[in-house]
């Protein structure tokens, strides 16, 4: 349990020496992209949907999601940043990635990008190359919480060492300001050349944006349905998420010291789906929660729900410490299984 929860939380945080946890809230803040297909079948339309916040002190310029209105399918190895190359350097094995515009988009062409809209680019080109460079792209990408694209027909390619699927690529950006696409740079490869500025193109710090890889796969006889949260229980009662959680301030003299309550969140066992991924029948998905405030802190930022073989861990509540103030703040909490289903839940917080 210790191993896998451990293996959760580095997919969100760069922990160490002081740094604040990764449940703090205080920045932009993307908590994740969900899929309501995770594996979607070709021909099918995918709606990404993302959850995210604007906790900074000082509002300057307001938050947006703005997404990146071109798809990558099956870069090689899966490599997301080979999406940004050349089509005829970022190909699998069974030949060139796909780079497509998956509808017209709403705000018309782009100025100076050849009608990126109208079709897929000519054999060898990225249609990523058509989008002008170090100009605000605001008015011409799509934004919003949501986006939709088709699950090409030809999606499907064949792998080495493993069933055939496909594999969708989006990106998108929560930045509170303009959104660019930068030059490529040599040295770094694998950065991903998309750009949260201010109005003079100045790029923002870390706490104005945070940049989203999304996934989605395709598989023909493969399916994943996101988890489901039955309930939130605060120590062991139902929470009326509509009224959210109402606790004390922290009146201790030491942090350690404050009073602490039991968050916990439960998932139905028909959410706890077979893997076909894994090579024994016998193991499921695994599912785990991660928890993130903007008000006091938890003992733990992430615990496992369902283990592959075991099934349901019978302690999976976390330990929340309200902070010395008081004051109205939100609890998120994402539950994740690892075939890139996920579930929402927001909670408002009252501390008194």
């Amino acid at each position: 349990l210790v191993v896998a929860v451990a293996a959760a939380l580095a997919l969100f945080a760069c922990g160490g020496a002081g740094f604040d946890p990764q449940s703090k809230v205080d920045s932009v803040r993307m908590f994740g992209v969900r899929a309501d297909k995770p594996y979607a079948r070709p021909g099918e339309t995918v709606t990404l949907e993302v959850l995210a916040t604007d906790a900074r002190r000082d509002k300057v310029r307001p938050l947006k999601i703005t997404w990146i209105p071109v798809v990558c399918m099956n870069p090689r190895e899966d490599l997301y940043y080979l999406c940004f190359l050349a089509a005829a350097g970022a190909g699998v094995d069974a030949g060139a990635a796909s780079l497509i515009p998956p509808f017209p988009l709403d705000g018309g062409a782009l100025p100076g990008a050849g009608g990126l809209d109208a079709g897929a680019a000519s054999p060898g080109e990225n249609p990523l190359d058509r989008i002008p460079r170090n100009i605000d792209l605001g008015a011409f990408l799509p934004q919003g919480p949501t986006f939709s694209f088709r699950m090409p027909d030809d999606a499907i390619q064949p792998r080495q060492g493993s069933p055939p699927y496909g594999l969708a690529i989006v990106f998108n950006i929560a930045c509170a300001g303009q959104v660019r696409i930068a030059e490529r740079s040599g040295a770094s490869p694998q950065q991903v050349p998309i750009q949260c500025t201010d109005e003079a193109g100045n790029p923002l710090p870390p706490s104005d944006y945070v940049i989203g890889i999304n996934r989605v796969y395709s598989y023909a006889d493969r399916t994943n349905a996101n988890p489901i949260v039955e309930k939130v229980t605060l120590d062991g009662a139902d929470v009326d998420l509509a009224k959210g959680i109402t606790v004390d301030r922290c009146v201790a003299s030491k942090r350690a010291d404050c009073k602490a309550v039991k968050i916990d969140v439960r998932v139905p066992d028909a959410s706890w789906e077979p893997n076909p991924n894994e090579v024994s029948a016998s193991q499921r998905e695994q599912i785990w929660v991660t928890y993130y405030s903007d008000l006091g802190d938890f003992q733990d930022e992430a615990r496992l729900l369902f283990d592959t073989r075991a099934g349901r861990v019978s302690e999976s509540g976390v330990e929340y410490r309200p902070p010395y103030a008081p004051g109205e703040g939100t609890i998120w909490a994402v539950v994740h299984d690892n075939r890139v289903g996920a579930a929402f839940v927001v909670i408002p917080l009252h501390i008194k």
